[in-house]
């Protein structure tokens, strides 16, 4: 009898060990999976926030340096893009010139590479509130629709 009960005992201690050591390893996926995620979306916010800070402090270097070569800009939800010669054309007529800032910034990720950036937007004789798509795609912005 006695070695019946520890046997049980031990069942259970190997069974209690075992479980622990599953609900252990289930938190570290679940940690490195969240890691993981807050990585993607750091790496997919990181050119926009580099932008609207750069548009705080007026640094046309940075400003441009956020931008893939074949970056695009329209008006309007269903706006006409421009060509990416326009738009580097508009990046330093209305934003660089023209001292483009955001105040009070909220950015949303709203699919794998797209950014949402809410906030106030003024520049050199006009304000509106923002409502930014970024669309990011190697960290460099591709895109950049101004839906107020």
């Amino acid at each position: 009898m006695a070695y019946y009960k520890l046997f049980i005992i031990s069942l259970f201690i190997s069974s209690a060990l075992t479980a622990c050591g599953q609900v252990n390893r289930n938190k570290i996926n679940e940690n490195n999976t969240l890691n993981s995620k807050q990585m993607q979306d750091e790496i997919l916010l990181k050119p926009v926030k580099s932008l609207i800070e750069a548009m705080e402090v007026e640094n046309a270097e940075l400003i441009r340096a956020q931008f893939s070569e074949k970056a695009t800009q329209a008006y309007g939800a269903d706006g006409k893009m421009k060509t990416p010669e326009e738009t580097k054309k508009w990046i330093e007529s209305d934003i660089v010139s023209r001292q483009g800032k955001v105040a009070n910034p909220q950015y949303s990720i709203i699919s794998e590479n797209e950014v949402v950036v809410k906030g106030q937007y003024s520049s050199k004789g006009y304000t509106n509130t923002a409502n930014f798509l970024f669309t990011v795609e190697n960290g460099l912005i591709t895109s950049w629709r101004m839906r107020y």
